[in-house]
C-alpha cells in the first residue's frame, strides 16, 4: 500500500469551529486529528496524503466559513468525491455529518459505488456514542491493515 501512516489519524474536513472542538474532545486518545477547514485545503491534503494515510474521514458539505481563496465560495465537498475515489485506499470509512441531506445523497451512492463504506449520519443526530462507533470501526480496520504489512 501507498504512502501509510503508523498513526491513527483521522481527516476532519469541516469548516464550523464548535464542531471542530467538538471532534477533538471525543477522539480517542490514540487518535490524531487532521483539519482541512476549506475544500481547498483538502484538496490539497487529498492529493498530498495518497494511501492509506488516514484511518477514517469525518465530511461536511457546505464548507463557506473558512473559505481561504475566492473560488472556496463556490466549491463544496461535492468537488472532493472523486479525489477520494482516486488518491484514498477503499477501506478508509467514511462519515458524512452534513446537515446538507439534499447534496450528500449522490455524494454517498457515488463513493459506495466505488468501494467506500460511507455512513450518513447529520450533525443535528450525532452523538459521542455515534462517533465512538464509528471511531471503533476506523481503529480496528486501521490495526488490520497493520498486522498485514
Amino acid at each position: 500500500m501507498k504512502n501509510r501512516t503508523d498513526r491513527f489519524r483521522i481527516l476532519l474536513i469541516e469548516d464550523n469551529v464548535d464542531r471542530v472542538n467538538l471532534f477533538k474532545q471525543w477522539l480517542c486518545e490514540e487518535g490524531l486529528l487532521t483539519v482541512a477547514s476549506s475544500v481547498g485545503k483538502a484538496m490539497g491534503m487529498l492529493l498530498r496524503d495518497k494511501g492509506r494515510v488516514y484511518s477514517g474521514i469525518l465530511l461536511d458539505h457546505d464548507l463557506q466559513e473558512q473559505v481561504i481563496t475566492d473560488s472556496d465560495l463556490y466549491l463544496s465537498s461535492t468537488n472532493l468525491v472523486d479525489l477520494i475515489i482516486e488518491n484514498i485506499e477503499k477501506d478508509v470509512p467514511i462519515l458524512m455529518h452534513s446537515m446538507n441531506s439534499v447534496q450528500t445523497v449522490p455524494m454517498k451512492k457515488k463513493l459506495e459505488s466505488a468501494g467506500f463504506e460511507v455512513t450518513q449520519n447529520p450533525m443535528a443526530d450525532f452523538t459521542k456514542l455515534s462517533f465512538n462507533e464509528w471511531q471503533s470501526l476506523c481503529y480496528e480496520l486501521w490495526m488490520d491493515s497493520l498486522e498485514c504489512e
